[in-house]
């Protein structure tokens, strides 16, 4: 049988979200049992222990950099990885931001990456700050309430400067801020399959914008850090700009997640099927192989 592993996202980096994270990846386990596959949970801990080459497939959704470190020696080899270690990795910000400004129709909003520790005064942001700023570890999307804040000025963002530093964060980015209506979207391909919903209904103001320019956008961006399970924030503008401002893997589909477990399991299942081996065998010679070593 082909058997994938499932690998939880850590306790820390799942604040609010411990819970819906962990459901998410069990429901698409629990679907790909349903197509024949085998599928096991594990939390990053018990994963550890674990020799990864046994599974055909592995859905890692921890995030720590040791771990992705060695999921990452695995690439290019069985297992095949949903999403790669290294399109995780390009998730953190400090590689995040690189990749979104060699994107010409990507809007991206004015984005500095900074060292949390200075060697002199603070300087302020090249870009326009009348509206206010966003500051935002380097690394891992969010940990605390902490860790994406809102300064006024230049002043409130080396306030949380200081805090990043006695939390002993390297990186930090300084996003200009950008008016308008918040919004979450999933996706899953990219072009397989997509949603969005307004992060807060009750005070979005419903800015007109298109659609298909909001999945283009996203899927634009999934591709260039090569997820194929990912989620993500764009702002719509008052001028009815669409501003992708955070891209990541393995989100919570919390909304959605019935859909999304339907979807992301169809999408794994498609990608096993198509994996050929030496030989011209494919899904069929998956289970032989796995049969034979596990007699």
């Amino acid at each position: 049988m082909i058997t994938c592993l499932g690998i939880a996202r850590e306790l820390s980096n799942s604040p609010g979200r411990e819970t819906d994270d962990a459901l998410i990846l069990k429901a698409v386990l629990e679907q790909l049992e349903g197509l024949r596959i085998g599928a096991r949970f594990a939390t990053p801990e018990e994963a550890d222990a674990l020799d990864l080459a046994d599974y055909d497939m592995i859905l890692p959704m921890c995030e720590s950099y040791p771990r992705l470190r060695r999921l990452k020696t695995l690439e290019g080899t069985r297992p095949i990885m949903v999403n790669p270690a290294g399109s995780v990795l390009a998730c953190y910000r400090t590689e995040m931001i690189k990749v979104f400004e060699r994107i010409p129709r990507l809007n991206f909003p004015p984005t500095e990456l900074r060292p949390v520790q200075l060697h002199g005064p603070f300087r302020e942001p090249s870009f326009d700050m009348a509206d206010g700023l966003w500051v935002k570890r380097g690394d891992v999307h969010n940990t605390t309430t902490r860790d994406v804040v809102y300064a006024r000025d230049i002043a409130e963002a080396d306030a949380w400067r200081l805090d990043f530093e006695r939390r002993e964060i390297p990186f930090m980015a300084l996003q200009r801020h950008i008016d308008g209506d918040l919004i979450k979207f999933y996706g899953v391909g990219p072009g397989q399959w997509f949603t969005w919903f307004y992060h807060d209904p009750a005070t979005a103001r419903r800015i007109p914008f298109a659609i298909d320019e909001l999945a283009a956008a996203a899927k634009e961006a999934a591709a260039a850090v090569r997820l194929e399970v990912f989620g993500g924030d764009a702002i719509i503008s008052p001028d009815n700009v669409i501003h992708v401002i955070d891209i990541n893997s393995w989100p919570s589909f919390a909304r959605v997640r019935e859909e999304a477990s339907r979807q992301i399991a169809w999408h794994l299942s498609n990608r096993l099927n198509a994996l050929r081996l030496p030989g011209g065998r494919s899904g069929a010679g998956l289970r032989e192989r796995h049969d034979r070593t596990n007699s």
